[in-house]
């Protein structure tokens, strides 16, 4: 079935108007936004402080470092798509709570390990392995479950406030770590990491089963089978398709803008760290900026339509980034950076939003699993592209090629259906 020729989809419900406080007032959603968000600070917490632990307690090479971050990412590409098929066949809040219990313990293990001194750097790789499965779980049942737990009209004010908690700890996070770290040592900010996922797990253990008792089954489709029909719904779907084709080579150009941002602020522009820091931070608040005004920019909009504004309004800025200078001209990637995070959130909520609507209850672990693969599976790829052209052209000629790249991206949607329409369409089965 395509999206352009199925008529009785109708446009997708205005997201309704609520009182201060919103859906943050109500006790399911609440609970979820409190667990959620609070292990979402932990987990940035950890983003610094697992690092450290490695480098200082453990005096690791710069290579075992890198080894340890990509032991993150692993799994989305390794297991992300069977694990689709699998969430589809379990109890969504069943995963979460499972997800969040056996990143607790994982975590809880590391400074457990280091104050008795049997810690070693296979054992924090191990940890870091077991909390990114447990993580490609947790973010697949929690995207699967958020629109068993709300109504299709509050989706958009949903992923708008659990996007902006989650933008406040990439903010606040990493800081927060490198304090802890210098306070208490790094292995402190891991287990803070451990009781958080503690209190996520007592907050889904606290909603109420809701319509998740009446999710339809996939019956006995062997995994293959329930991943070919996760790629072939996004295969069949013109909007998918194109989000997800946007969505992936625009992620290989960002993370390779951000794979070079540090080396070329510090050594082609002579900032110092602490420069260097307060600018990525500034542009951080993008994130924050993006969640607060999406649900705002949809109403005035419609969703599509602010869909392809938010894309289209960012193309020139990532190219500030290239044309940054020292001294003052500094500014132009605060500025540039700042404004990109704020229209790539607003894009990202929307697409949230969308997906959640539009794919049917029963494919929706297995879409998410597919797109994550797609999209995750460039980030990597980006990376090392990025290394190999500053290696070869020089650094700031590699931002010029991945910031073009990365404008054109967002001028892709003008050659798709979603150019003439105001709204996307919804279909729920």
């Amino acid at each position: 079935m395509n999206a352009e020729t199925v008529a009785p989809r109708k446009r997708a419900p205005a997201p309704r108007r609520t009182p201060v406080g919103g859906l943050l007032r109500t006790r399911t959603f609440g609970l979820f936004w409190v667990g959620e968000s609070t292990s979402g600070f932990g987990s940035a917490i950890t983003t610094v402080a697992l690092p450290l632990v490695a480098v200082s307690t453990l005096h690791a090479d710069t290579s075992m470092v890198a080894l340890l971050t990509a032991a993150n990412w692993v799994p989305f590409l390794v297991i992300g798509l069977p694990a689709g098929a699998w969430v589809d066949r379990w109890p969504s809040r069943r995963v979460l709570l499972a997800a969040d219990l056996v990143s607790a313990v994982v975590l809880a293990g590391v400074p457990i390990a280091a104050w008795t001194g049997v810690l070693t750097m296979g054992m924090l790789l191990a940890a870091a392995l077991l909390a990114g499965i447990a993580k490609v779980f947790f973010d697949l049942a929690y995207n699967a479950f958020l629109p068993h737990l709300l109504a299709p009209g509050d989706l958009l004010e949903g992923n708008s406030k659990l996007q902006t908690s989650a933008s406040a700890a990439e903010l606040a996070g990493p800081g927060l770590g490198g304090l802890l770290a210098h306070a208490a040592g790094a292995v402190c900010g891991i287990l803070i990491d451990a009781l958080t996922f503690l209190v996520s797990a007592a907050c889904v253990a606290g909603l109420r089963a809701g319509p998740e008792a009446r999710r339809d089954r996939v019956g006995n489709l062997s995994v293959f089978r329930q991943i070919a029909e996760g790629f072939g719904f996004i295969r069949r779907e013109s909007f998918l398709v194109a989000m997800t084709v946007m969505a992936a080579i625009g992620n290989f150009a960002m993370t390779g803008l951000i794979a070079l941002r540090v080396v070329y602020l510090v050594r082609t522009e002579g900032a110092s760290p602490g420069t260097v820091g307060l600018v990525i931070g500034a542009s951080s608040l993008g994130g924050i900026l993006g969640a607060v005004l999406a649900s705002r920019i949809v109403r005035r909009f419609g969703n599509a339509r602010a869909y392809l504004v938010s894309n289209l309004a960012i193309a020139p800025f990532i190219l500030l980034l290239p044309a940054a200078g020292s001294g003052w001209r500094l500014s132009l990637f605060a500025a540039g950076s700042l404004v990109v995070l704020t229209g790539s959130t607003v894009s990202n909520i929307i697409t949230a939003t969308f997906r959640g609507s539009y794919v049917p209850v029963q494919l929706l672990g297995r879409v998410i699993a597919s797109s994550r693969f797609l999209v995750f599976g460039t980030a990597p790829l980006g990376a090392a592209t990025a290394g190999a052209l500053a290696t070869t052209f020089g650094i700031r000629t590699a931002m010029w090629a991945l910031a073009v790249l990365f404008a054109f991206t967002r001028t892709l949607p003008l050659a798709t259906s979603i150019r003439p329409l105001r709204d996307f369409p919804t279909y729920r089965a």
